[in-house]
């Protein structure tokens, strides 16, 4: 089988686990949000590592909101200098079990001393843990101090992963004080701007932000690169980046207006790895929404990703949007990356799509793209283009169950596949949550398909205290029967005076 149509396999099982993970994420969500306050922070989910499952994540910077800009961090320790409480502290504690077969390449030598290379199967049962800190002291109307902590650790329980029985770090621990209009921080934390993906950094940063909206901020330290050198999760590395720095500048209206501008340098083996200029902009002005954005390498002039998005609601019951996305890969990567010397194409998507809710608990929502790929090597292009069919019933007063349904049609020119996913969930006594998923994907030519069905059950035991499991059976082209199992345990408290 030739090269693009191997490629097009793993695609077409990647995106048969994703948007079955999307399908259980929305499901689940949906009834979780009326069975429970939940009120997490990002750093809560962030502190996980890559591998636990559906129930965690990896330290993922867009979801870091209270590091993107120093205006929502301001508004923060605003909100809570006026608020009753002097002080405030969250504290959450995650603990997971998963179990699935996880696939490693073995070296080995051969009887007749010839090296061999074979994937092989293995069943770690990781215990995983994270554990998230949160707390605020008001000294005045203008005066706070912030302490912001979040973890991860996961030990290998019967001992068969490759790399070491155990991993853990620190994902965010920062220390932040602010005396209105000034703010400074120093530690561990996520920035939202920057390379591709923002930074993850030790280091220090300050910011001012005037009563009108204006803001500046300012951040130098040295980039946190770990490396995964095993299956329980990446291990503390500092050994790619030396040292990053950068500034943003910008005016937020909150609801109405929002410009800004930042820069930002990567250091690393001696010679600059990245320089970036970002530009970012949105308005509301009532019924139309409009968002841009455009990330620059300024070290190889050129634009690395833009975007922008127009959205109108015509009535409470019909939204239209359309949506811009431009990518190049090869100005992502680092210029002392090896993965620098392999070629990519330029992606470009145009996209249109229609929301409509024909009742109060009903939305249909079809969408329809055109894509372009171009070689950068020859210029060459190809075309492909997705659509997507989507439904969603969401409960109503009667505290009902969620359903959602998607169809969805993609081909990049060289081969086509569908994707069907579907998912229920229902609150069925006093926040117990039910859910149950399911996706299906199949290529053209019929000689790879993918599927999985998943059920999840989450209630809670006593105050903030959560348990859950879930249990999934797949099959792909990599695996003809794949079972996956998970226990998950949640603890969130909050005291405040």
């Amino acid at each position: 089988m030739d090269g693009p149509v191997k490629r097009h396999a793993l695609t077409l099982t990647l995106a048969s686990m994703l948007l079955a993970a999307n399908a259980a994420a929305a499901t689940a969500q949906d009834a979780t949000a009326r069975a429970v306050d939940d009120g997490s922070t990002p750093t809560a989910t962030d502190a996980a590592p890559t591998g636990a499952g559906t129930a965690t994540g990896r330290a993922d910077p867009d979801a870091e909101r209270d590091a993107r800009a120093t205006a929502a961090r301001a508004a923060a320790v605003q909100a809570a200098a006026r608020a009753p409480s002097k002080w405030r502290v969250r504290t959450r504690h995650d603990t997971i079990i998963s179990w699935a077969p996880r696939y490693r390449l073995d070296t080995s030598t051969n009887p007749v001393g010839l090296e061999q290379q074979l994937w092989q199967s293995v069943d770690p049962l990781p215990l995983y843990h994270r554990v998230s800190l949160d707390a605020s002291l008001a000294v005045d109307e203008k005066t706070a101090l912030g302490l912001h902590l979040s973890g991860w650790g996961s030990v290998d329980l019967i001992q068969v992963a490759d790399g070491g029985r155990g991993a853990g770090d620190i994902a965010i621990g920062y220390v932040e004080f602010s005396h209105s209009p000034l703010a400074t921080w120093v530690g561990r934390r996520f920035l939202g701007y920057g390379p591709p993906g923002g930074l993850h950094v030790d280091g220090v940063g300050a910011g001012v932000r005037s009563g009108f909206g204006l803001f500046f901020e300012a951040f130098v330290g040295r980039p946190v690169t770990p490396i995964r050198t095993g299956l329980m999760g990446p291990q503390p590395s500092f050994t790619d980046s030396t040292v990053a720095y950068g500034a943003r500048v910008g005016y937020e209206d909150a609801g109405s207006l929002a410009v800004g501008a930042s820069f930002a340098e990567l250091w690393g083996h001696g010679i600059v790895g990245k320089r970036t200029v970002d530009f970012s902009a949105s308005w509301n002005p009532g019924i139309l929404q409009l968002e841009g954005s455009v990330k620059v390498d300024a070290l190889d002039p050129g634009i690395m990703q833009a975007r922008a998005v127009a959205m109108l609601s015509i009535t409470h019951d019909l939204q239209v949007d359309v949506n811009y996305l431009h990518i190049e890969p090869a100005r992502w990567i680092a210029a002392w990356s090896i993965l620098s010397a392999f070629e990519t194409s330029t992606f470009d998507e145009a996209m249109a799509g229609v929301t409509v809710r024909p009742t109060r608990t009903l939305a249909v929502r079809g969408e329809g793209a055109a894509r372009f790929y171009t070689l950068q090597s020859t210029g060459d292009q190809t075309l492909g283009y997705r659509a997507d069919l989507s439904a969603r019933l969401t409960p109503g007063a009667d505290n009902g169950p969620t359903f959602r349904v998607q169809a969805s049609r993609r081909d990049d020119g060289v081969l086509g596949y569908t994707v069907l996913t579907a998912g229920a969930a229902l609150d069925v006594w006093r926040g117990t949550i039910v859910s149950l998923d399911g996706a299906f994907a199949a290529d053209d030519d019929g000689g790879r398909l993918s599927a999985i069905g998943r059920g999840s059950c989450d209630l809670e035991v006593a105050k903030d205290f959560r348990v859950g499991a879930t249990l999934s059976l797949g099959t792909s082209p990599f695996a003809e029967s794949e079972l996956r199992a998970m226990l998950r345990a949640r603890w969130v408290a909050e005291v405040s005076e």
